[in-house]
């Protein structure tokens, strides 16, 4: 017998693993910074990680009426199937929402924390809005799929349903994605503006990568939802997985990515240690400096070179330095159900921040000039 439910507990346990293991990292390395306390995207964090746990656990208990099996295999009548199959999604439309809606403020408040003297100060404020205003327009939504709001799961209360799974799509769905987008350059196109080698920015921006998933998690519940939609026979329990599974993958991906920033100072030690046993292995096979009794040589040009610094090199190398601190501180019933996730069946134009800024400081006979 066909049986796709592995594929579900895969898509929903490791992305969830990966999710709880970033976010006690994340609390963890705001201990080891230099000022060991939480702020308010912190808790905001376990807010999203607790209702994500809802979700999660919701997808897994679908399979109960047989979500992930061919609907004519299930042992259980068509039309107790899809009074489940709607209940559950009613309860876990509602999860998504905040799930997904809080992780952008957590990661926009990171940003808005993190780069205090940068250009993309403005995009961070517009997408704090959009944001906003993508939960405000997902709960009203939600609210006006039927009229009344049984009839969403019981099909033998009179009513209406007027929300078509394209209308959800453009509603939810393809603004969850631009966001998401958005939020993903903005660090980007900061970083690209460091003072910094090619290799490091690499190393910078790559911290962040981890966007990328839930782009892409957010652009194949797209793809399904309209590929589902030119679909003719539609079969609730088996099609309708592939949209429990992007739904699932998109709320745990967002709650990892918005943590993996923040975790360099717990995984240094282990870098760190790395870094020693590849030093010895090069320290054991390389040449040696020339000495004289113990001490180096000096040649031609080994005097240390002194560089200024300016305001930008201060600023860029806070920034890659910001992990350190923590921060700086098949039927009408299928047809309906499609894309119910998203929706249905995710010193130049600089401005100043508050506060004072020391560009240099030099200190002459016990004062600081």
């Amino acid at each position: 017998m066909p049986n796709r439910q592995p594929e579900l507990y895969a898509a929903a346990i490791v992305p969830y693993t990966a999710a709880a293991v970033a976010l006690v990292s994340r609390i963890a390395s705001r201990r080891r910074a230099r000022t060991p306390q939480l702020v308010w995207e912190d808790y905001l964090a376990v807010v999203a990680f607790v209702v994500g746990s809802g979700f999660t656990f919701i997808s897994l208990y679908k399979m109960r009426w047989g979500l992930g099996i061919p609907l004519e295999n299930i042992g259980l009548p068509e039309d107790q199937i899809v009074r489940h199959y709607f209940l559950d999604l009613w309860a876990d439309m509602w999860m998504y929402t905040f799930s997904v809606g809080l992780s952008k403020f957590v990661l926009l408040g990171f940003y808005w924390r993190t780069f205090g003297l940068s250009i993309i100060r403005q995009p961070i404020r517009i997408l704090f809005v959009c944001s906003a205003c993508w939960i405000v327009v997902r709960v009203t939504l939600i609210s006006m799929q039927c009229q009344p709001i049984r009839k969403f799961w019981d099909q033998d209360v009179p009513g209406k349903c007027p929300m078509t799974p394209m209308m959800s799509l453009f509603g939810t769905a393809v603004p969850h994605l631009i966001i998401e987008c958005a939020i993903l350059l903005c660090p980007i196109i900061e970083i690209w503006r460091l003072h910094l080698p090619l290799s490091r920015k690499v190393a910078v921006a790559a911290m962040f990568a981890s966007g990328l998933l839930v782009c892409g998690s957010a652009l194949a519940s797209v793809v399904h939802t309209v590929a589902l939609e030119k679909k003719k026979d539609k079969d609730l329990t088996w099609d309708g997985l592939d949209d429990q599974i992007w739904a699932v993958c998109d709320v745990n991906l967002a709650h990892f990515s918005t943590s993996l920033p923040l975790l360099r100072p717990v995984f240094r030690p282990v870098f760190r240690s790395w870094g020693s046993i590849f030093s010895g292995f090069r320290s054991s096979s390389g040449h040696s400096e020339p000495s004289l009794n113990g001490k180096s040589v000096p040649t031609v040009g080994s005097a240390p070179k002194k560089r200024r610094r300016n305001h930008k090199d201060v600023y860029a190398e806070s920034t890659v330095e910001f992990a350190d601190e923590g921060g700086l501180m098949g039927s009408d019933g299928m047809q309906k159900a499609i894309a119910f996730h998203d929706f249905a069946p995710r010193n130049e134009g600089v401005e100043e921040g508050d506060g004072i800024y020391v560009g240099n400081e030099r200190r002459v006979g016990g004062a600081i000039v």
